[in-house]
């Protein structure tokens, strides 16, 4: 009877031990790690070698604004803007070092040198491509046009000018940016409906039929003062 009663408790003992190991002694699982936030370094190495992408813009400044569309591959560009009723479209080469001027309604188009000094035009990649993070401090994270973005104060040393960028999270450049002084904001730039991704090719050709006039060959012709 002793045998059976010491086999029982054993049995117990070894039932108890092994129902406190599977409980463990910390409380159930344990919580997962927190997520490094991303440096500013990071967000805007996303917005570095992209293959190119498409977007309308919207440029306001001194109670007026203009709006148009862009295409971005590689070396091309192109912007179509139009100003009462006038449609413009600017096609360049960059890797041919040529610029087309193309009016539709006239059905001309006008050629001429491309230096790389000579683009001026802000396209969302171009405020991030050689910003100092040490001059930029996040402000707070929002939701704008549909995506998640950092929004990012970029303060010069020494100057009063600053500018405020609506980052998106997924693809690190701005889709929205406030140039302004301390008078007030002087120029506000929105980038709507962006799509990235390469273009096509023909997107950055001008229409068959369309008469070119070479404004390279006419600076020549030009007297030397």
């Amino acid at each position: 009877m002793k045998r059976f009663t010491v086999l029982f408790l054993v049995l117990c003992f070894a039932v108890v031990s092994l129902g406190l190991a599977g409980c463990g002694g910390s409380g159930g699982k344990q919580a997962a790690p927190a997520a490094k936030e991303e440096t500013v370094d990071e967000l805007f190495a996303k917005g570095k070698n992209l293959p190119g992408m498409s977007y309308d813009f919207v440029m306001t400044a001194a109670g007026k604004s203009m709006s148009g569309k862009m295409w971005l591959s590689d070396k091309n560009m192109k912007s179509e803007i139009t100003v009462n009723n006038d449609k413009t479209i600017t096609i360049v080469d960059e890797e041919a070092k040529v610029m087309y001027t193309y009016i539709p309604a006239q059905g001309t188009a006008f050629k001429m040198p491309f230096a790389d000094d000579a683009n001026n035009t802000d396209t969302p990649d171009e405020f991030t491509k050689d910003l100092d993070a040490a001059k930029v401090k996040v402000l707070e994270t929002t939701t704008y046009d549909g995506a998640k973005c950092k929004v990012v104060l970029v303060q010069e040393k020494d100057s009063k000018a600053q500018t405020k960028l609506w980052v998106r999270e997924d693809y690190g450049i701005p889709v929205r940016a406030e140039l302004s002084d301390p008078e007030g904001v002087n120029m506000v730039i929105e980038y709507k409906n962006l799509k990235v991704g390469a273009q096509p090719a023909d997107i950055f050709k001008l229409p068959a039929g369309v008469e070119i006039m070479d404004m390279s060959d006419m600076a020549k012709d030009l007297p030397k003062q």
